[in-house]
């Protein structure tokens, strides 16, 4: 798919947070200077998402920062700002409203992306996802297909869930501190739902979550009192699973679920393996299957086919530190499209 075409996908909805980036990034540092013990004040979330009207598309094509690709344009922040038309004005979309935009498909496909840490400003390693180009991926994703939690997947498969377009799935590895800092109450503005795949061993040491947060984002509701965060193992310390004796599998799997549910108080349901080490393997589907896990994301490249969801082997899409528009066509091109 040709660079215009994709970023036609693109809008300013989500460029109206680019204005609380410089609080946002005050409150992280404030976060890190309080040893992260201090949880910013929950607001109420309404049923509605608040966006930017978007430049015409006009104005878009004839933008030639949109389409022009030369080396020395910043390979993360290369959207020029300046060049594009500015915020009017905020209108209101209900859910069914951004439903409405999403294409309808006769053969909807299920893309799982797999993001690490989201940063400011420059990345500085590929697991570092910076915000400017993470609020255009939300933009990309909401515009072209519905997004969806984990959880759905059973109900896809058994046939309870029936999908007439594309959808995605937002997990998030590791439990960087990002996660809570940046990504949680992004999401809960937008009503987003996502998981949060964590390394138990890592939970409350430095950069990394602790379990008063995680918690936070489990019980979350929004304003339909829906749930919109789940919290799934990455494992006790994240040792690849090809690289460890075997009768260590089973602890990893139960004692990190065990834990995980304990201190937050759900249920956890989906395991990511350790840099995708041993998809597909049938002792560790069989002993996550006898945990009580529902499923097990891995890291193997793919999308999902509603028709043969195979829970316990799921694909993703890995979200590296690459330019959103790239991406999208990227996943765009993954889901045939």
């Amino acid at each position: 798919m040709p660079i215009k075409k994709v970023n036609r996908f693109f809008s300013s909805e989500f460029t109206a947070t680019n204005r609380a980036l410089a609080a946002a990034a005050f409150s992280v540092l404030a976060l890190l200077l309080a040893g992260c013990q201090t949880p910013p004040v929950q607001s109420n979330q309404s049923n509605i998402v608040q966006q930017a009207i978007p430049p015409s598309p006009t104005d878009q094509e004839n933008d030639s920062s949109m389409v022009e690709e030369p080396s020395s344009l910043d390979p993360v922040r290369w959207w020029d700002q300046g060049k594009q038309s500015p915020i009017r004005e905020l209108v209101i979309e209900t859910p069914e409203q951004l439903a409405a935009r999403v294409p309808k498909r006769a053969d909807p496909k299920i893309v799982i992306l797999m993001y690490h840490n989201i940063v400011f400003g420059r990345t500085g390693g590929e697991y570092n996802r910076d915000l400017y180009n993470f609020d255009h991926d939300l933009v990309f994703l909401r515009n072209r297909s519905q997004i969806i939690g984990i959880d759905d997947l059973p109900y896809i498969k058994s046939g309870e869930k029936k999908l007439d377009t594309d959808a995605s799935i937002l997990t998030f590895d590791d439990g960087d501190l990002s996660i809570y800092a940046i990504v949680f109450p992004l999401l809960k503005k937008y009503d987003i739902k996502a998981t949060f795949f964590i390394i138990t061993d890592f939970v409350g040491t430095v950069g990394y979550v602790n379990w008063e947060q995680l918690k936070e984002i489990s019980d979350y509701r929004n304003a339909r009192g829906e749930k919109l965060f789940s919290i799934g193992s990455h494992s006790l310390d994240h040792k690849r699973f090809d690289g460890i004796p075997a009768e260590q599998i089973p602890h990893e799997l139960t004692e990190s679920k065990f834990i995980i549910e304990k201190k937050i108080g759900s249920p956890v349901w989906y395991f990511a393996l350790p840099f995708g080490a041993g998809a597909g393997r049938k002792e560790i589907i069989d002993t996550a299957r006898n945990a009580g896990y529902r499923g097990i994301r891995s890291s193997r490249k793919g999308v999902v086919h509603p028709g043969s969801i195979d829970l316990y082997n799921l694909p993703a899409f890995y979200m590296s530190n690459e330019r959103a528009d790239i991406l999208a066509q990227q996943i765009y091109s993954l889901l045939g499209r």
